[in-house]
């Protein structure tokens, strides 16, 4: 499983980010506007939370959106392929398409 920078599963990270602010689960639910059953799952690593869910989390712990992104779909990748023997290879192919993707998308922004 992919980890957050510190390398914990994004979930956990959340729980330690929620407890070091003194917050309880159901006021984080209150902020992102989302059942605390659904705050609990991610916390317990049962579920990943969508990518405004992230966003909104990322916002009330004061945490890089970016790295945070980086980190969720990551792990959101592994979760779904991590097994797969050809995982490895099909993510160096992929990695190389992505890359191709976005340098054409940054050319097309420029003109």
């Amino acid at each position: 499983m992919s980890k957050t920078e510190n390398k914990l599963p994004i979930g956990t990270f959340f729980r330690q980010k929620r407890e070091e602010k003194g917050l309880l689960v159901r006021q984080v639910a209150a902020v992102i506007e989302v059942d605390q059953a659904i705050i609990s799952r991610i916390e317990n690593n049962d579920r990943l939370p969508t990518r405004e869910q992230v966003l909104k989390l990322a916002g009330l712990y004061d945490l890089d959106q970016k790295k945070i992104l980086s980190g969720w779909l990551a792990e959101k990748i592994v979760r779904e392929y991590g097994d797969d023997p050809y995982a490895p290879e099909a993510f160096k192919d992929a990695h190389a398409q992505i890359r191709f993707r976005i340098d054409n998308k940054k050319g097309r922004d420029k003109a």
